[in-house]
């Protein structure tokens, strides 16, 4: 689905890597990984609310074209921080990502 240009933003994206950690084994670090287009808005729809509970006034969805590289637990950087991907959606037409925000309800 071709997304209308006047409601999409381009937003920084960020994927997890696996690295060398300074002590024992290997950690996640998050490096970028491009941008990304699409259009973002509250997740205060029912559905949302029904599956995240009150988490959901605090989380976004952001819906990009079917062609876009985004994958559950890369991040995403808004205004006010980076929000974590806790599910994407495929639809015949586009993809829909639910955004957290990073350190919030326990994730990290």
């Amino acid at each position: 689905m071709r997304l209308m240009s006047v409601d999409t933003a381009e937003y920084p994206l960020k994927r997890a890597e696996t690295g060398s950690s300074g002590y024992v084994g290997t950690k996640n670090v998050f490096a970028d990984a491009g941008a990304i287009t699409g259009q973002l808005s509250p997740a205060s729809d029912r559905f949302s609310v029904e599956l995240y509970g009150n988490k959901a006034m605090s989380m976004f969805t952001l819906i990009v074209g079917n062609n876009a590289d985004i994958r559950k637990n890369d991040r995403v950087v808004l205004a006010d921080g980076e929000y974590t991907v806790v599910s994407v959606l495929a639809f015949g037409t586009h993809r829909t990502a639910m955004l957290e925000k990073a350190g919030a309800y326990g994730n990290s």
